[in-house]
């Protein structure tokens, strides 16, 4: 039974605005760490500490309302310099906010939260006495270079380093944690145990995430059902409501006028004024519904920085357990995107910067011999591209040698040595995100990853974008990941097999035209055109689909699915494009398509996922030319 019955509405808005709240700390702290002369940063984080504890009073949290305050009174010895900003304050800080944040795991639980960890307050009353806290919050010292005799990683980056996707050289398991009286100390309910310094411990102390909570897993016992409708809710700007209210207002005049005219030419009043009026009715209503769309649609859009302000302290966190300094820099956090695709994007994101931090970033000696700054940053960027989001996340450490993942890959077996040499620099980076190409016999204690790199373009690919990768040895890597403005809404073209017509998004589309057979012509088994002195490859639509192909192909769609990725796809004929509100297929849902969307006309179409047909069938390498026409037509060609 929850101990906060008769309370609910209240203990949820205090979890979304003190969640909030907390984030902005946490990021806060970040940036005093590097300018501890900032007395009105340190102000604004008292103020924000302050509110989080007047909070957790109002719910009777005494635990949280104890960790709070004597956390405060370290933030006021600090604004009245009688104790320093220091990495070992603010390491003690930032696990007393780890563990406010596991206090708010329990209170979604409909629990109390228990006390913190002794160990903890022992180092906060340390802090707050002016003394060096406890092994137990201190940050885990880089590894120490191999023993004499130690198997060494294999190396592969350009400038003599690891590559940092596949191989880096091992790290020592982070040693036990000693609280101050020499023992160690048991995590407790409700609270963040601050002996684990793995990566996936970071992550899970700066988002608040629990053990059982990675995607998919089912949810820990005792979750209340309250949680689920609050990850679903969503913040709405009262102007945007005021848009959406006057807009349905208008709709609903509209709608009277198109009764009385109905009523008019039912009564046989078919004048040419009447008609005329009509016709304005219906355009008025038609330019309406469109701005009542827009606008509903702008009611999903969230700033991605309420995404991103989770990360910095993510970033410092694992940058200082590794001994490694790291500045993340938020660019573009004003950029709006679809609040569905916000919840989806955390887990790639994180795991991209993990990645960047932990294996891209080089430690500060290796950076000194290669003449760069000990200091090194990642880069955390969204942009909109016209009817796209661009997410762009950068470092500058090792990079990575694309002979050398080739090499990898031949090891593994997930390429031949004749695919390998046909490889350019492009898709050779794009090897790592062949499942399989990160292997557990290279992942240390450190890396700790739960989703490989395969499964981060997969959760890209399930929100209908693509991500590409960029690298040079010796100067850092970037991985762009490109995103539709909108998952509810999808401009489509409609083409046609026979009579039948289905739905592409007209985003990956750059140019239709008429195919004549003879255009159509076998390069290396497999069939092409020219298109402005540029050989394409070519793949019949009833090919893609395993339907058998009923006449020669009347016109070409050309697509392009990435930057450097063009194809045509053969089409029987094409209807035009629309505006196609997508409904999906949860219970089942046939391989190759996205959803179904319902034309003007009432005909329901099929929306097909073009990079999942490809996939499906291994199309990558091409079709003959014999797949574009019938069978008949084949029998007589060949006799």
């Amino acid at each position: 039974m929850s101990n906060f019955e008769g309370m609910e509405d209240l203990l949820q808005d205090f979890l979304v605005e003190a969640g909030e709240l907390l984030a902005g700390v946490d990021n806060k702290l970040i940036d005093l760490e590097q300018n501890p002369s900032d007395h009105a940063l340190l102000n604004e984080i008292f103020r924000g500490f302050h509110t989080i504890k007047g909070g957790a009073g109002f719910l009777n949290a005494t635990e949280l309302v104890t960790l709070c305050h004597l956390t405060e009174n370290l933030f006021d010895r600090l604004r009245k310099n009688e104790l320093q900003v220091t990495g070992e304050n603010m390491d003690v800080i930032l696990a007393a906010t780890a563990a406010v944040r596991g206090m708010f795991d329990m209170l979604e639980r409909g629990l109390q939260p228990n006390a913190a960890d002794p160990a903890l307050l022992a180092d906060l009353k340390a802090a707050l006495a002016g003394q060096a806290p406890a092994a137990a919050n201190a940050p885990v010292p880089a590894a120490p270079p191999p023993a004499a005799g130690a198997a060494a990683a294999p190396m592969v980056a350009g400038d003599g380093g690891p590559d940092w996707n596949t191989l880096f050289a091992a790290i020592a398991t982070p040693p036990a944690v000693v609280s101050a009286t020499g023992a160690v100390p048991a995590a407790m309910p409700g609270s963040t145990a601050v002996a684990e310094k793995t990566p996936d411990a970071i992550v899970n102390a700066a988002i608040g995430r629990r053990a059982g909570d990675k995607p998919g897993a089912a949810a820990p016992a005792g979750r209340r059902d309250s949680e689920k409708a609050r990850d679903m809710s969503i913040r709405v700007d009262t102007v945007r409501l005021d848009q959406v209210l006057n807009l349905s207002g208008e709709i609903g005049l509209t709608k009277n006028r198109l009764n009385a005219l109905r009523t008019d030419i039912i009564s046989g009043r078919t004048d040419t004024e009447t008609l005329h009026a009509l016709d304005q009715a219906i355009s008025q209503l038609d330019l309406l519904v469109s701005d009542m769309q827009n606008a509903v649609m702008k009611t999903r859009m969230q700033p991605v920085g309420r995404l991103f302000q989770k990360y910095p302290r993510i970033a410092r966190d694992l940058a200082r357990s590794l001994g490694k300094d790291v500045e993340l820099l938020l660019i573009g956090e004003e950029t709006e995107i679809d609040k569905t695709m916000i919840d989806d994007l955390g887990d790639p994101i994180i795991h991209l910067i993990r990645n960047a931090v932990d294996h891209g970033i080089e430690s500060p000696e290796e950076r000194r011999a290669a003449g760069k700054p000990a200091k090194s940053h990642v880069r955390l960027e969204a942009r909109q591209e016209g009817d796209h989001i661009v997410i762009l996340i950068a470092d500058d450490g090792r990079g990575m040698n694309p002979e050398r993942l080739r090499a990898k890959a031949v090891e593994k077996g997930l390429i031949t040595i004749d695919e390998a040499n046909s490889m350019d620099e492009r898709q050779s980076f794009e090897l790592i995100l062949l499942p399989g190409f990160s292997t557990k016999d290279v992942a240390s204690d450190v890396s700790g990853r739960g989703v490989g790199m395969d499964v981060v373009k997969t959760n890209i690919q399930r929100m209908k974008g693509n991500i590409a990768i960029k690298s040079t040895a010796g100067r850092g890597s970037t991985f762009v990941i490109s995103l539709p403005l909108t998952l509810a809404i999808l401009p489509v073209l409609l083409v046609q097999l026979g009579e039948q017509p289905f739905a592409v998004p007209l985003s990956l589309v750059r140019e239709i035209m008429p195919i004549q057979p003879s255009a159509i012509q076998e390069v290396g088994g497999r069939a092409t055109m020219v298109v402005r002195g540029e050989v394409l490859p070519m793949y019949p639509l009833s090919h893609l689909l395993g339907w058998p192909a009923e006449r020669p192909p009347g016109f070409g769609v050309l697509m392009q699915t990435s930057e450097h990725s063009s194809f045509i796809v053969a089409i029987d004929g094409f209807m035009g494009r629309e505006d196609a509100v997508i409904k999906s297929l949860d219970d089942f849902r046939p391989k190759g398509v996205s959803g179904v969307t319902t034309l003007s006309n009432g005909k329901i179409v099929l929306i097909l996922d073009m990079k999942e047909l490809f996939a499906m069938g291994g199309h990558s390498r091409g079709v003959p030319r014999s797949a574009f026409f019938p069978v008949e037509e084949r029998v007589a060609a060949a006799g």
